[in-house]
């Protein structure tokens, strides 16, 4: 199991380190996560030594469309225009996902069939059981490889929506190989009080930064 959409607190709205994060999906049996910050890869970037444990280089792009995740890439992503973002990260070996689609707001991209992507996030942690159903719906409609991840801002969200990839792929690009290739599935623990919960961290953390947006 891998958790691809964990925030940490190099996120603005993150409240845990990488190596915290990484060492409690770890001790829950994942085989690994994304680090997937707002608009920066200083987390993703560090060096976390924890055996048997993959961690993937990631961010979450605010494109003028919505949101959109790179993952597996090796350097920055700078472009904040979602057809140059999508660029950008085919161009560092990454692969581009559209995150929480079956979501009405916090930032999610609405028009994204002109864009190159590699695969839609069907299973999100954050994302209430009917909205992850839809973007499921939207996945093989599009005929585009899934992904799942838990969308956490907190150490007790993570773990809660995650990949599937079988048998286990041992390195970064052997995971990437098998998204694009539509090998893998996704599973969410299915909660209402989660996305709630959640819903008014996010709402909180808003209103406090003097409304505004990641």
């Amino acid at each position: 199991m891998f958790d691809l959409h964990v925030h940490t607190a190099y996120s603005r709205d993150g409240h845990a380190s990488p190596e915290a994060l990484a060492r409690r999906l770890r001790d829950r049996g994942f085989a690994g996560m994304a680090i997937t910050d707002h608009n920066t890869t200083e987390g993703a970037f560090r060096h976390i030594r924890l055996d048997d444990f993959l961690v993937i280089p990631g961010i979450e792009i605010s494109t003028e469309r919505g949101h959109l995740l790179g993952l597996g890439i090796q350097e920055p992503v700078t472009s904040r225009a979602a057809v140059e973002a999508v660029e950008e990260i085919h161009h560092a070996g990454g692969i581009a996902v559209v995150p929480h689609p079956g979501r009405t707001l916090s930032g999610t991209m609405k028009h994204f069939d002109d864009l190159a992507i590699d695969a839609i996030e069907a299973c999100n942690g954050r994302s209430f059981p009917a909205q992850n159903r839809r973007a499921a719906a939207l996945a093989g409609r599009r005929e585009k490889g899934v992904t799942g991840g838990s969308d956490g801002h907190f150490a007790w969200e993570v773990g809660s929506a995650y990949t599937v990839a079988e048998p286990r792929p041992e390195t970064v690009d052997d995971l990437l190989e098998v998204i694009r290739k539509k090998q893998t599935t996704c599973a969410s623990l299915p909660s209402l009080l989660r996305p709630l919960r959640a819903s008014a961290a996010a709402l909180a953390r808003y209103v406090s930064d003097g409304f505004a947006r990641v």
